[in-house]
């Protein structure tokens, strides 16, 4: 009784969370503490463990069962002490589960469980949880906002300088060519001075998406400055650029914009040279642009 009492007085009464004992034969509960029957009712004594905790039933009680409310943090069923993460439907509330063997007063083996309720703990890993995730999710949009022209949705002037710089180097390593071509509108100043800026805008806006959806999912489009836009294309020679500028000069002036009507762009294309640097070879496609708008404007110019 001494022992007894000891446990009684240094765990049952001095900690304030729920404990029981259970019977490792016939898995009842064969004692509890008064916490434990403040919490869950006085007839918790004598039932079988698996009715009281019926989602975290199972010969190895709380660790070796799997239940969409129960985790566990143990490898191995049957090796003590063993802890866990227990739901309880009832009271809805998280509990930490240590659970271990014991000698019990009359020498027979018992196993000791005692759980302390988490809920702040819960509470503050979701919060934090969601907090990562809101982050994560800013982050995103600003690494988005960061690449993109606010008008026009396309990439802006800083992306397409590192979309540029990449494909320059990827060509010169893979040896592959590398082409890119400017797109203006045609008199675009016109459109402002006869309708408002804000029917420029809606122009770009509609120019951006026909761009877009024209071109390749490997091509990037950005918007290059002003009423310019930059067509960068992969592994695509002089040739196949000029086809694809030339598809997108009939979409444009084909197509009929809000409040204006139709409207025709200029194209300036131009492949890397094996001498080129980027700056060369941008300005070699504007040179190209030049050559369309003194040539009557609504046309694709290549240049070598």
């Amino acid at each position: 009784m001494d022992s007894f009492d000891r446990f009684l007085l240094n765990v049952v009464y001095d900690i304030p969370c729920l404990i029981f004992v259970v019977d490792s034969v016939d898995k009842r509960i064969i004692y509890t503490n008064q916490h434990m029957k403040d919490a869950l009712g006085d007839d918790c004594v004598g039932r079988p463990f698996a009715e009281r905790f019926s989602s975290a039933g199972g010969d190895h009680f709380f660790v070796s069962y799997t239940h969409k409310n129960s985790t566990t943090t143990t490898e191995k069923a049957g090796t003590f002490p063993q802890q866990s993460e227990y739901y309880d439907d009832d009271s809805e509330n998280w509990y930490h589960v240590l659970q271990r063997p014991i000698a019990w007063i009359d020498g027979t083996r018992k196993i000791v469980f005692i759980l302390n309720e988490i809920n702040a703990l819960k509470r503050l890993q979701k919060d934090l949880s969601e907090a990562h995730a809101t982050l994560a999710f800013k982050n995103r949009e600003l690494e988005i906002a960061a690449k993109t022209d606010h008008l026009t949705q396309l990439c802006n002037r800083h992306h397409l300088d590192d979309v540029l710089a990449q494909e320059f180097a990827r060509s010169r390593r893979t040896r592959k060519p590398f082409s890119a071509f400017i797109a203006d509108s045609d008199q675009f100043k016109l459109v402002n001075d006869i309708y408002g800026h804000q029917v420029g805008d809606l122009v770009l806006i509609e120019l951006a998406r026909l761009l877009r959806t024209t071109l390749r999912a490997t091509d990037t489009v950005g918007r290059w400055g002003g009423e310019e836009f930059l067509v960068i294309l992969p592994e695509t020679g002089l040739e196949g650029a000029a086809q694809v500028a030339e598809k997108l000069r009939q979409a444009i002036e084909a197509y009929d914009f809000p409040a204006i009507g139709h409207k025709t762009a200029s194209f300036g294309v131009t492949e890397l040279r094996p001498e080129d640097s980027v700056k060369e070879m941008i300005a070699r496609a504007d040179d190209a642009l030049y050559r369309a708008k003194k040539a009557g404007r609504n046309r694709v110019e290549a240049i070598a």
